[in-house]
């Protein structure tokens, strides 16, 4: 019978994902779990992850602690596998477009993340550029935190404040207290439950981006395809990095606004982000309609039917598509400046 090892001790969001993924493959949906540092106790295991200080994808041994590892999620270490220094490893030395250190979980999901995802959808496997896609958009929306947080990256060189309710966060809350009464939960007992956790935000993300976000690039990519119909510019439709740089946008041709109703029926009108950023818009509605709504704004901007413009500029909203439209494209002649929203 297989068998999975890690370690004991102290648990993090790492091993317990990273337990819980390989638990979705039918070689370890049974495998008996041994958490242990006894290198001993660690041999005879099938597989090993986060502990025993080797990463060997043919042992099927994935430890991230060692010196000279920096492997991440679309390349290595190079330096180390060139046969240069092996303490020399950093984002620099990476081979990929990543350049975030995988933790063991990362390492699990390179290998066995496509397994994972067919397993968990199975109608991805019926569409190799869906799956592709979605492993990609996993890693990127969900895997690369937990890596970034395992290995001690900072998210940024400065924080505004401080963030304790991620899932990293939420397990290590998982932990025993210091002061938690002896009859409680045994240290594996409370692992097994961050691992369920762990399982259950992953299975949550990847739900959201099979049954909402796939379905949408698809609509998107056929908006980018016809954004000239909207207007000569093709800058006010869709909201796709990724769509754009597959048909080869130029700069100037970069999209600004995406149009949508709303549940209310209202038409939205909002800005684009800067790629890379969370609040900056490449482009935000004028300055002088911020903060506005209904009689007024209709009188400030000389368009019927609009309801509002938020006080950054990053999105407004009018009774109708022509309006909307009406509100994205006068900016675009305006040229307002970018935003960062605050």
């Amino acid at each position: 019978m297989a068998t999975i090892g890690t370690h004991s001790g102290a648990f993090q969001a790492d091993e317990a994902l990273g337990v819980w993924l390989l638990r979705q493959l039918p070689q370890y949906e049974s495998a008996p779990l041994i958490r242990s540092r006894d290198m001993e106790k660690l041999k005879p295991l099938t597989i090993v992850i986060d502990v025993a200080g080797t990463y060997d994808h043919d042992l099927l041994r994935y430890d991230h602690h060692q010196r000279g590892f920096f492997e991440t999620f679309d390349g290595e270490n190079k330096a180390a596998k060139d046969g240069g220094r092996p303490d020399v490893t950093g984002p620099e030395t990476a081979t990929g477009e990543f350049k975030t250190k995988l933790s063991a979980s990362g390492l699990v999901y390179k290998h066995y993340g496509r397994e994972v995802l067919i397993r968990l959808h199975p109608s991805l496997s019926a569409n190799p550029d869906a799956l592709d896609w979605v492993y990609r958009k996993m890693y990127e929306d969900f895997m690369e935190a937990i890596d970034g947080n395992d290995n001690g990256i900072e998210l940024a060189e400065a924080v505004r404040y401080k963030e304790s309710s991620t899932l990293p966060h939420r397990v290590h809350r998982l932990n025993a207290r210091w002061n938690a009464p002896k009859d409680g939960p045994t240290e594996d007992e409370r692992f097994e439950t961050a691992s369920a956790l762990c399982g259950a935000e992953f299975g949550e993300m990847l739900r959201y981006i099979v049954e909402c976000e796939l379905p949408a690039r698809e609509i998107v990519e056929t908006a980018l395809r016809a954004r000239t119909a909207v207007h000569a510019s093709g800058r006010a439709r869709s909201k796709r990095y990724e769509l754009e740089r597959r048909h080869g946008l130029p700069a100037e041709g970069l999209v600004q606004f995406v149009l949508y109703p709303d549940s209310s029926g209202m038409w939205r009108v909002q800005a684009v982000t800067v790629e890379g950023t969370a609040f900056t818009n490449r482009l935000g509605l004028l300055e002088p309609w911020r903060g506005l709504r209904d009689a007024e704004l209709v009188a400030r901007s000389g368009i019927d039917g609009c309801k509002f413009v938020h006080a950054t500029g990053f999105i407004g909203g009018n009774a109708t598509y022509d309006g909307a439209l009406a509100m994205a494209l006068k900016t675009i002649e305006g040229g307002s400046t970018s935003v960062e929203l605050k």
